[in-house]
């Protein structure tokens, strides 16, 4: 299975609104520590936050980056 890019996991965290680790593992195949990782990396580039432990929302620069690459 091919894994999401970071484009798409953004939509799906933008679709959802507020998604878990478990939610990137169930939808793109990821294993525990690759969505972990993945979700630090964006968090890293300021596209996701984690408000509470365990929920992972987007950030204004995220949907930023959604509009630039016209997936908005």
């Amino acid at each position: 299975m091919r894994k999401a890019s970071k484009l798409e996991i953004l939509e799906f965290i933008n679709e959802g609104g507020v998604i878990s680790p478990f939610e990137l593992m169930e939808r793109f195949g990821y294993s525990r520590g690759g969505a972990a990782a993945m979700l630090n990396w964006l968090k890293r580039e300021k596209l996701v936050i984690n408000d509470r432990r365990g929920e992972w929302t987007i950030t204004n620069d995220g949907l930023r980056r959604l509009i630039y690459y016209g997936r908005l």
